[in-house]
């Protein structure tokens, strides 16, 4: 059975696993939209990556943007 330490050191863990995952996340968000790599935009691309990233096309379009970022910023503290 695991001590209130371990427990303690494993969520600390945990959130920095999940921190890594969330930037590596935003930035293939990111990167995965043609006019971020200097390409022609692509109609319907927002709708397919909000899909495929089960975040709001407002939210998708925030983190295409850069006005978001993976991080402690959101909800962490």
């Amino acid at each position: 059975m695991a001590t209130d330490d371990e427990r303690l050191q494993r969520i600390r863990t945990l959130r920095s696993e999940l921190d890594a995952k969330r930037a590596e996340l935003f930035r293939e968000i990111h990167d995965a939209f043609h006019e971020n790599r200097g390409e022609p935009q692509v109609r319907g691309w927002l709708a397919k990556v909000a899909k495929a990233s089960d975040f709001t096309r407002e939210y998708v379009a925030q983190i295409r943007d850069g006005k978001v970022k993976a991080g402690k910023e959101d909800g962490g503290s």
